[in-house]
């Protein structure tokens, strides 16, 4: 099984990444959609100071590394919390 980290995560893709690197116990493609919705602070989008995502077929995609960083810093983000084990 390849290892690597993807350049780019779509919201499925990016939510398995988060329970597979430990950053949270659980969460859904529905449960980062809510927090993209939500979230001041989320750094994809539109705007001033926003990340671009790249549409591929009917995926919105994300830089992988601005994804993790996003997860990583600051308070916990939706899910369950951390993976303790």
């Amino acid at each position: 099984m390849n290892n690597a980290t993807p350049p780019f995560v779509t919201f499925t893709t990016g939510a398995q990444l988060l329970i597979d690197q430990g950053l949270v116990e659980s969460i859904t493609p529905d449960g980062l959609r809510y927090i993209a919705r939500t979230a001041k602070d989320w750094p994809f989008g539109d705007g001033p100071g926003k990340h671009p995502y790249v549409q591929v077929g009917n995926a919105r995609t994300m830089d992988t590394a601005i994804f993790l960083a996003y997860f990583k810093e600051g308070p916990p983000r939706g899910g369950r919390g951390p993976n303790k084990h």
